[in-house]
């Protein structure tokens, strides 16, 4: 037998909101997440070329700037070494011309007592030699010799002889010595340029 229910169905008021999203929302939603999605991919694309070319702009232009750095160092230095080698030439010129004047105006005594120390010292031992020199020096020699007595050296006059020049004979050989070619040897030669 059959037995009769009812069964009743709940009406939704109108005025309380759907509790459903609808599909098209929903395709709407994962649309625009797509889009943000490649839009921030984009942008850090980008972001990373952006700072891989300020990367690059730093980089040239630090070796820009050592380049020139380093040709300005390089100018500097050859500049400081060209004053250096003009000072150092301008210094030797100003020294040995400072000492030629000096001596220069050293006495004819003097010069031949020098000269004839100078002998001395180069013939230790002392051998006996005949000591030529110009008439002008005689007498000077004289008075050389006379305090030096154990000289074993014998004076002789040559006219040809230049002034304030000596040569000393010995059984080897005759050793020259002259006023001018010792003050030439004793200046200083002027410094040479360097070059790189």
């Amino acid at each position: 037998m059959f037995c009769t229910r009812k069964i009743e169905l709940h009406t939704v008021p109108s005025n309380l909101p759907a509790a459903l999203i609808p599909r098209e929302m929903l395709a709407e939603h994962a649309q625009a997440r797509h889009l943000l999605e490649r839009a921030e991919a984009q942008a850090q694309t980008l972001i990373s070329q952006a700072e891989a070319h300020c990367e690059h702009i730093l980089e040239s232009a630090g070796n820009a700037f050592w380049q020139r750095a380093n040709a300005q160092l390089l100018h500097w230095e050859l500049e400081r070494q060209a004053m250096h080698d003009n000072l150092e030439h301008t210094a030797t010129s100003v020294i040995n011309s400072a000492i030629r004047n000096l001596l220069e105006d050293t006495l004819p005594a003097q010069c031949v007592s020098a000269l004839l120390n100078k002998l001395l010292d180069a013939q230790l031992p002392t051998v006996k030699a005949s000591l030529l020199c110009n008439p002008l020096d005689r007498e000077h020699v004289e008075q050389w010799l006379g305090r030096h007595c154990g000289v074993p050296w014998t004076l002789r006059v040559e006219n040809g002889l230049p002034a304030r020049s000596l040569v000393l004979e010995t059984d080897d050989g005759g050793f020259h010595i002259n006023w001018t070619d010792a003050l030439n040897n004793l200046m200083a030669p002027p410094a040479k340029a360097k070059t790189k």
